[in-house]
């Protein structure tokens, strides 16, 4: 194993000090690949910047008509939150149930952003949700929309010596219906393929959409064919458009060992229609 130094800060400010004096640093989330993953692979003279010990990065509450959730906020602590619980119901389901107990127990929101995997579930959510990242670095903070969050394989949010602080998240004003669906990797855990959906319906008619898939794609995406097909149909005694959603493979599907490009289509069009006849029984159409 090679040898690395380790530092603890205890502000955002400290933190972003040792990143951006150190080259080698680099910003300790959750850990799960840059301590395992590239274990045998650290540059000699590596700084690990735990963020751990940050206290506003943990923090979960409302903020300007938002819900604001510190990056270091863990998925059990997410999924435990009785504000995300009451405003965004879907997203503390959807947390409980990543991965396994011990994953959810270490990994946290920022670092599933900053590491970019195509298989994660919480950016097709965060897209549905049409959250805002909340990034700090030298030379101030920024926001980044999630449309703009991943634009190609392997890219997160995070550039150079900067720290994704927080995630802001809408609070609509009339609940919207909202889901996710996915299919296991039954080794790894994580998203073979996931689809999220958020509807609203007034007066029987969708009259806003934002659906996004994760895992079958080379990063996380709107699917905007199905958002416009959606908005052209009525939501009562129209089942058709939402068994077979306006989906092809325009937007590029990965393929693997584990399931092929083709298989993973095949994926999407059914969670696709689940995750919106799902959204629409929560809406009061």
């Amino acid at each position: 194993m090679s040898s690395f130094e380790y530092a603890s800060p205890r502000s955002v400010e400290e933190a972003l000090g040792i990143l951006s004096s150190r080259p080698e640093a680099q910003p300790l989330a959750g850990g799960q690949k840059l301590l395992l993953g590239r274990n045998r692979n650290r540059p000699k003279g590596m700084v690990l910047v735990d963020l751990g010990h940050i206290p506003s990065l943990r923090e979960i509450h409302t903020q300007d008509g938002s819900l604001r959730i510190g990056a270091m906020a863990t998925l059990n602590e997410i999924a435990g939150s009785d504000l995300v619980g009451k405003y965004l119901p879907t997203l503390s389901e959807a947390t409980g149930t990543i991965g396994d107990a011990q994953l959810r127990n270490r990994a946290t929101l920022g670092g599933n952003l900053a590491e970019g995997d195509p298989e994660y579930d919480l950016p097709a959510l965060l897209l549905a949700l049409n959250a805002r990242i909340e990034i700090e670095g030298a030379r101030g903070r920024r926001e980044v929309a999630a449309d703009d969050l991943f634009r190609e394989q392997g890219s997160g949010a995070r550039t150079g010596n900067e720290l994704i602080t927080s995630v802001m998240i809408p609070i609509p004003p009339a609940q919207p219906g909202t889901a996710y669906v996915r299919f296991k990797h039954p080794a790894r855990l994580t998203a073979v393929c996931g689809v999220a959906a958020a509807l609203t319906v007034e007066r029987g008619r969708v009259v806003a959409a934002r659906i996004a898939i994760t895992g079958a794609t080379n990063h996380p995406t709107r699917l905007e064919k199905v958002e416009k097909a959606l908005l052209s149909e009525s939501a009562n005694g129209q089942q058709n458009a939402f068994e077979t959603p306006a989906l092809d493979d325009s937007i590029g599907f990965r393929g693997d060992a584990f399931a092929s490009a083709e298989y993973r289509l095949h994926l999407a069009r059914i969670l696709t229609g689940r995750a919106i006849r799902q959204a629409l029984g929560q809406t009061s159409t």
